[in-house]
């Protein structure tokens, strides 16, 4: 099937099936059925997503408001969840779009693809790293708070017919805003007032927000790749890699880079965008990676997971604990970490 015909697929009347409704219910129920407010809503079915229909089929389903909390691992990070309804709409639109998106990405991003996580990207930043001397190292700054709505709804727009289902992204585009609290990016020849004006800001805990997030980049994927002809380039969301012998050569893309982004009002994230050498390790998805050695777990990551022990012991939150430690065993087998393993199975007092 090729892409008009997965663009004519992607309607109000697909979204809004019994079918899909019902499998987005049980894919953002799962993982969650033990919340008091997703059990209710899920004893109600039938009853909830029947108005769910209808408001959606109507035009007048708007978006509830958010719950706020924070994270602090991998580092500190506001998510915003949307209630249980919101999130069965998401994922009903992700099942209708996402193959749309899907095939526009490249062979190296990964992210928000089956068979594409982190694992993944790992296996192909360590095949990079044994082949190449040097690694451009990048990072873009305040991501997911600064991508802009409307250059975003364009980028959508492109690969949607359905007049309804683009008024239905832009309701959940504009159901969320960044605040005043972060800075805004001004770039050569914007005027305050119109910059001000500027929704942007896609919350972190939507599923929409991931793959949007991913598909917001994927047209510098294609610039790299395609124009100019650097194929030996990963990215995960907005954490991207080049690698080259040439250190030249990559400060030439790094300058590409600096334009693509600001085309998008992006900007690199300074000092974690530099030019490495892979003999110094290549730190990645919670490892460093080094040219013909198994890869190390960074030392932060070990600290938040030491830190996680200590507080879910001090709580006595043994079943989480418990998760938390099979997790981390097996996150830690993907690196040269036998030896960390066994310090852990020696110890016989809790630190």
């Amino acid at each position: 099937m090729n892409q008009r015909q997965l663009a004519s697929r992607c309607t109000l009347s697909s979204v809004t099936s019994w079918e899909n409704l019902f499998a987005a219910a049980y894919a953002a129920r799962r993982g969650k059925s033990r919340r008091p407010d997703v059990e209710e809503w899920w004893r109600l079915r039938e009853t909830e997503l029947n108005r769910l229909r209808e408001e959606l089929l109507a035009g007048s389903y708007r978006p509830g408001p958010y719950r706020f909390f924070e994270i602090h691992e991998p580092k500190r990070r506001l998510i915003a969840a949307a209630p249980f309804r919101d999130r069965v709409v998401h994922h009903a639109l992700c099942r209708q779009l996402n193959p749309l998106l899907q095939r526009r990405f490249i062979a190296r991003s990964f992210s928000c693809q089956i068979g594409k996580g982190t694992t993944a990207a790992r296996v192909c930043c360590r095949n990079l790293t044994h082949r190449y001397r040097y690694v451009l190292k990048n990072d873009v700054s305040k991501f997911f708070p600064s991508i802009d709505h409307q250059i975003l709804f364009k980028k959508l727009s492109r690969f949607v017919r359905d007049d309804h289902v683009l008024q239905l992204i832009w309701r959940i585009l504009e159901s969320y805003q960044t605040g005043s609290q972060l800075p805004l990016n001004l770039f050569p020849g914007d005027d305050w007032t119109v910059v001000a004006s500027r929704p942007r800001g896609l919350p972190i805990g939507n599923l929409t927000s991931q793959w949007w997030g991913n598909f917001y980049l994927d047209e510098m994927d294609h610039f790299l790749t395609e124009r100019c002809c650097h194929g030996d380039y990963l990215r995960y969301t907005d954490d991207f890699l080049l690698f080259a012998n040439d250190p030249g050569r990559l400060w030439e893309l790094r300058a590409e880079i600096v334009g693509q982004l600001a085309a998008l009002r992006l900007r690199l994230a300074e000092p974690k965008s530099r030019l490495l050498q892979t003999l110094e390790g290549v730190p990645f998805c919670g490892f460093r990676f080094f040219p013909s050695l198994s890869p190390r777990i960074l030392g932060a990551t070990k600290r938040r997971f030491e830190a996680r022990r200590r507080r879910l012991l001090k709580r006595r939150d043994f079943r989480q604990l418990g998760v938390s430690v099979f997790a981390w065993y097996q996150f830690s087998q993907e690196g040269n970490s036998a030896g960390l393993r066994q310090s852990y199975a020696r110890r016989r007092k809790p630190i």
